[in-house]
């Protein structure tokens, strides 16, 4: 089992490995907003805390959509992750905790 940690809504939530991150915001009330759902947006971009080494590989719509810089300073896209297992903490751009 796999956990990830919402910063801003201090709420913790255990899931299968592998479930993507869209998925796990239908089932917990959180803040974190998406748009497209395709990884063209922006909206639902994130900063992964802790665990990073537990998500999937950088898409290469992530890749297209963000920055190198913004790739290796944690940043993400909502929509397009999963997370493989282990334990990981995010924030999104709104909610800097």
């Amino acid at each position: 089992m796999a956990r990830i940690h919402f910063k801003p809504e201090k709420v913790t939530h255990e899931i299968e490995d592998g479930t993507p991150l869209i998925d796990i915001c239908e089932e917990v009330s959180t803040s974190l907003s998406f748009g497209c759902t395709e990884g063209t947006c922006g909206v639902c971009e994130l900063t992964v805390i802790s665990g990073s080494k537990n998500l999937s590989i950088t898409t290469e719509e992530e890749k297209d959509y963000l920055l190198p810089e913004d790739l290796q300073s944690g940043m993400r896209l909502g929509c397009q992750l999963k997370i493989r297992k282990g334990d990981v903490s995010i924030t999104w751009k709104n909610n800097k905790t």
